[in-house]
């Protein structure tokens, strides 16, 4: 049975496509007015009328690239000027680079795309959620993150090596630690954090990556990956279902609890990626 999320406000990031844009429709349809941030006003105009199509009600796009600092704090300011209340709050938008880049703000991308954007724009967003509550924040992180052992605290921006696995999975890890901080940190007032693989899914994500890792991903699509409707089960389950309304701070695989790694488990080295993530905007003068 579909919840009923009438008169619910839904954030998403990454919602034009793949199992990001399979939520934003699944969660409309269960009646939840539609907020999404995206990078590109045609596929934003798109997702609208896929939405107008379903419910014959209008959805609401923030452009904004969310490699970049002052774009998060601008969707998070365009957000909070609608003066409408948040519910839920889901961060699904997601990169992978074969060769390392840096944002316009001299940050990594992956790591700045992946977790400083989560990261600045749930905080900017928090106390939305707070006054609106009891709300919800889903994370969508990765399976990923058992290819590395622990976050390299010493290299957080890959300057010293860059090795694609490492660093998405990295940036993986560091959702997770992030959820675990988070919940720590608001579980008492009225919100629940949590996060989720959501299976390695048939979608367009890095299929921009050329090269041998280019290639090896298009070949494991074709054998190996989900459907698109599959992967987005979780994070719909997450966002929505009654059964998961007073778990917090949990990774969840196939919408059930499943253990991380054990690094991923780790409160001190969450703590550690909180206060390193905010050192980092600080040293490039981009403050919350």
């Amino acid at each position: 049975m579909k919840e009923n999320l009438q008169n619910k406000v839904c954030l998403i990031t990454g919602a034009t496509n793949g199992i990001g844009e399979e939520a934003a429709k699944q969660i409309a349809l269960m009646g939840a007015e539609i907020v999404f941030i995206a990078r590109n006003q045609t596929k934003a105009n798109q997702l609208n009328e896929t939405i107008k199509s379903l419910t014959g009600r209008e959805s609401t796009p923030i452009i904004a690239d969310l490699s970049s600092q002052s774009e998060v704090k601008k969707a998070a300011e365009e957000f909070l000027s609608l003066n409408k209340p948040l519910h839920i709050l889901l961060n699904n938008a997601g990169i992978m680079n074969t060769s390392r880049r840096e944002t316009v703000d001299g940050l990594e991308e992956v790591f700045s795309v992946n977790h400083l954007a989560y990261y600045t724009l749930t905080l900017l967003l928090m106390d939305k959620l707070i006054a609106s509550g009891p709300g919800r924040i889903v994370n969508v992180a990765s399976g990923a993150h058992m290819f590395i052992k622990e976050i390299n605290f010493e290299d957080l921006q890959s300057e010293k090596e860059y090795k694609t696995m490492h660093v998405y999975g990295q940036s993986k890890l560091a959702n997770i630690l992030f959820t675990r901080e988070l919940s720590n940190k608001v579980q008492s007032k009225g919100i629940t954090v949590n996060c989720l693989h959501p299976g390695f899914v048939k979608t367009s994500f890095g299929k921009n990556n050329t090269g041998v890792i280019g290639l090896i991903i298009k070949f494991l699509m074709t054998l190996f990956a989900i459907k698109v409707e599959e992967g987005a089960e979780t994070i719909i389950y997450l966002a929505t279902s009654d059964n998961v309304k007073n778990i917090s701070g949990e990774y969840f695989y196939q919408s059930k609890i499943n253990k991380p790694s054990n690094f991923a488990e780790n409160n001190k080295s969450a703590d550690d990626l909180w206060d390193l993530s905010l050192k980092i905007l600080k040293n490039n003068n981009l403050t919350l």
